[in-house]
């Protein structure tokens, strides 16, 4: 079985908003690390969407820096698999759609799979399989703001889930790299 990686901004407040991010060099270096240990993607659509309006392009754009096109160009090349209850089609390369909102394809894959599988953003998603336990490493990226965003991240989680702190890690930006385990 694969190995769930959760990566997800979050504000002081607890919001997830893609807008509530420093996306700095530090930050997309540290994004670049963690999608190259991985065999695989795992989006949300939400996630997925916004992605797939930006990456694909950025691979090729030489108005952005280097370490940009080089995180578009590795998440190009990654099997990216997205949950998703409505149809969909891409032109995206390496995208496969798994139907949700139920996580039985996703487990089915996750169970097929070897290595690590990053869930970048996707707070709906990342909610699901922390409820279902099959995350089994959280980055937090604790954001320098209060944002006011209504998205929270593990809103809708019933029950506890401990974590062991991995490592706290400060950008020099202010945001705060967590790793933690999740503790079966």
């Amino acid at each position: 079985m694969a190995r769930v990686i959760h990566s997800i901004n979050i504000t002081v407040s607890g919001s997830c908003h893609h807008a509530d991010a420093v996306a700095d060099e530090e930050h997309h270096r540290y994004a670049l690390d963690v999608l190259r240990s991985a065999s695989a993607v795992l989006l949300g659509r939400n996630t997925f969407d916004l992605f797939s309006s930006f990456w694909p392009e950025a691979v090729s754009r030489l108005d952005l820096p280097s370490y940009m096109n080089s995180f578009a160009a590795d998440l190009e090349s990654k099997p990216k698999y997205v949950l998703s209850s409505r149809s969909a089609v891409t032109e995206w390369k390496n995208t496969t759609f798994l139907r949700g909102p139920d996580l039985g394809e996703v487990t089915r894959f996750l169970n097929g799979t070897s290595g690590i599988v990053v869930v970048f953003g996707s707070p709906g998603l990342g909610t699901s399989l922390a409820a279902a336990g099959l995350i089994q490493e959280i980055h937090v990226l604790a954001q320098p703001f209060i944002g006011a965003a209504a998205v929270r991240v593990f809103a809708s989680l019933n029950s506890r889930k401990n974590l062991a702190l991995l490592e706290a890690r400060p950008f020099q930006s202010g945001v705060v790299l967590l790793r933690y385990g999740v503790e079966a």
